[in-house]
């Protein structure tokens, strides 16, 4: 995502920046990275009319009186009011909309709030260190779960992954699922047969597209998104060869391809 501009945000977010990192062309749905600047403040009434969920990465983005710091999230069903939005100290969300996020005045009629999470502070829950899949042994994995939609089983979670963590022999299989993934790295770095991913990296990955198999030298910290079904690993019956330093080689929709240049981190000392 360092590869792609700050833009006006024109639509749920006016006076807002944000880098478009996924967007269906059809519904609207679309996933970004919303940058409000230090004093930004908007008042209502107001809603749109998709659901929203974001992840807050710094700052502090406060909504309705209710102040999301650093590393809280919200789901927020499509019509949620809003009767004032604030960043006194400037933030920066990773936001998710199921529709055209257009921003209408007035209260929607009215707002389905099945499944709703209001405020979240993932900081202060524990890891979930429980093995749900043998083949995943490896990574270590320990999940934060976020929300789970009651209905279809939607799932938005942070994963995170150990140091030092790659498949035995060099190898494994692939696994693929029946729904949409998409995953952003918040920390550390994450190696797979299309490159390392850094803080940053994103992926939107259709459903049944075989991947894998990853590994972390120094860990990794992502949050995932499973949309339009339920999170089912399934897994091919052949291995495929693994590296800690793959080359850089995304697959990318043609509106995307000169953001295929490899990404250069900067030195850490």
């Amino acid at each position: 995502e360092d590869a792609v501009a700050w833009v006006d945000a024109q639509n749920a977010r006016t006076d807002a920046e944000l880098k478009l990192l996924s967007r269906d062309a059809e519904t609207g749905a679309c996933t970004a990275l919303v940058r409000y600047p230090r004093g930004w403040r908007r008042e209502g009434p107001e809603h749109i009319p998709a659901a929203e969920e974001f992840y807050v990465l710094d700052g502090a983005f406060t909504l309705n009186g209710v102040v999301y710091g650093p590393d809280t999230y919200a789901y927020l069903p499509a019509g949620w009011p809003r009767d004032m939005m604030s960043a006194p100290d400037g933030a920066v969300l990773l936001s998710f909309y199921d529709r055209e996020p257009e921003l209408r005045a007035g209260y929607a009629e009215a707002v389905d709030e099945t499944g709703a999470v209001p405020f979240f502070d993932a900081a202060s829950e524990p890891w979930d260190m429980t093995l749900n899949d043998p083949k995943l042994k490896h990574l270590g994995i320990s999940r934060k779960n976020l929300r789970t939609d009651p209905v279809t089983g939607e799932r938005t979670f942070l994963s995170l992954i150990l140091p030092q963590s790659a498949p035995q022999g060099g190898k494994g299989p692939q696994e693929m699922h029946p729904c949409a993934e998409e995953a952003y790295v918040i920390a550390g770095s994450l190696a797979g047969p299309h490159g390392v991913m850094h803080p940053g990296g994103y992926f939107w990955r259709p459903p049944g597209i075989p991947h894998g198999p990853f590994g972390a030298r120094w860990g990794c910290v992502m949050l995932i998104r499973f949309v339009g079904g339920r999170h089912v690993n399934q897994w091919t019956p052949h291995d495929a060869p693994f590296s800690m330093n793959p080359p850089y080689s995304p697959v990318l929709p043609p509106d995307l391809a000169p953001y295929a240049a490899a990404f250069q981190p900067g030195p850490p000392y």
